[in-house]
């Protein structure tokens, strides 16, 4: 009998060929509270929208707001995503993009802060505890503007334990960490507890 391949490296193989979007795929996606999202079309792309709070609360402290490609296994990639923020509070926004999720208390995520401090624009692990910021260099914030499509790019290199954000194709990364505490798993699309939305997702395998 054939011995079957790890999940993470199956997916790997498959993909090496080229790159994935997965928003073309509805029925790929897990929410926490369906009702928060909905689906739509720009120019015939698909848009996910996060329209209001989940009534979902993780049980340790991290994003209230996820939405996960399910049953992908992620180890080394390169993601680019167009991300728009739909409403803006007078002290912070931000927009966040999970990766490695092993479990609902078990991944790593980018949060895309408007201003930096102790918790916004950062890059946490979440390890069965509430979040904790690994992030070892990062810009002021990330400069969301109203009604404004914004690109924004993660290569996780999971064999180095690198993680490198982009903002609206900078030439160096706005944030960076350098952790090994996982190396595979799910990505995710959402918030911490603000509103936005998503199109053209690709993930390809590799550290591009």
């Amino acid at each position: 009998m054939q011995r079957l391949l790890p999940l993470f490296l199956l997916a790997s193989s498959l993909w090496a060929a080229g790159p994935v979007r997965p928003l073309q795929d509805r029925g790929a996606w897990q929410f926490g509270d369906a009702s928060a999202w909905r689906w739509s079309e720009e120019a015939g792309t698909p848009v996910l929208t996060l329209f209001k709070p989940q009534d979902f609360k993780p049980t340790v402290r991290s994003p209230f707001n996820l939405a996960w490609l399910k049953n992908t296994d992620w180890q080394t990639f390169t993601l680019t995503v167009e991300a728009r923020l739909t409403k803006f509070d007078p002290t912070n926004n931000d927009l966040c993009i999970a990766f490695a999720r092993e479990d609902d208390t078990r991944f790593y995520y980018a949060h895309l802060g408007e201003k930096a401090d102790g918790v916004h624009h950062q890059i946490h692990l979440v390890d069965h505890a509430d979040r904790r910021a690994i992030t070892a260099t990062r810009t002021e914030g990330t400069p969301w503007e109203p009604g404004r499509w914004h690109h924004v790019k993660i290569v996780h290199d999971a064999a180095a334990g690198k993680i490198s954000v982009y903002f609206d194709h900078s030439a160096k990364p706005v944030l960076t960490a350098e952790d090994r505490t996982l190396t595979h798993g799910w990505i995710g699309l959402g918030s911490f507890d603000d509103l936005g939305e998503f199109k053209n997702l690709t993930i390809e395998t590799g550290a591009h």
